[in-house]
């Protein structure tokens, strides 16, 4: 199998790009690490050794890169301030937050699945002085269950279009990229339920 857009997918150089990439992405979101794997995933084939390379070698880079993130965030708690953050950013920043105040070692897991979430959680968790050994054991899952996600979107993508590798890798991260967005539908409704609940209750002791 060979094409335009897929030939990293099947080079040896793969397998330098893949826990790079992966690493990174716990860094800057901005870098496709996870639309990699899935796409890797796609066109696996049923390659037992190819997706066991896959798996190690992107479970490896995202827990590298969690710790960096978690240094970076100890970092700032050493020199006793934060950056000046943007909007976005600071909006990502008081949502992990809160979560891993309430949700400890499953929110860094959590966060993951959320745009921008991994590395803010992972970043705040050193700020705050989250304990090592707790966070490495949640990002050693974390990563576990994270690339195995990915790579099962990209099989999934890769049975649905068969046609080529380029528009199977293409299907793979289009369908990886719209599962969060699928997914945060019913909970955005079931929050605005809530609200309007909250505020008919309110309404009424009143």
């Amino acid at each position: 199998m060979t094409g335009a857009g897929t030939g990293l997918l099947f080079s040896p150089w793969l397998w330098l790009v893949m826990p790079l990439s992966v690493f990174v992405d716990a860094l800057l979101p901005i870098v496709p690490g996870d639309e990699l794997v899935m796409a890797a995933g796609a066109v696996a084939d049923g390659d037992i050794r190819y997706i066991l390379l896959v798996f190690v070698t992107a479970g490896i880079g995202a827990f590298i890169g969690d710790q960096c993130a978690y240094a970076v965030g100890r970092a700032r708690l050493r020199r006793g301030g934060d950056a000046v953050l943007g909007p976005r950013r600071q909006k990502a920043m008081d949502l992990a937050r809160a979560a891993l105040a309430k949700g400890g070692m499953s929110a860094l897991i959590a966060a993951r699945f959320l745009p921008g979430g991994r590395t803010a959680v992972n970043m705040l968790a050193g700020r705050l002085g989250y304990p090592r050994p707790q966070f490495q054991a949640a990002t050693l899952v974390g990563a576990t269950i994270s690339v195995s996600y990915a790579m099962a979107i990209g099989t999934l993508a890769g049975r649905l279009v068969q046609d080529s590798p380029l528009f199977v890798a293409l299907g793979g991260m289009a369908l990886g990229a719209s599962v969060p967005l699928i997914v945060g539908v019913p909970a955005r409704v079931v929050r605005v339920v809530r609200r309007r609940r909250g505020t008919a209750e309110s309404t009424v002791e009143v």
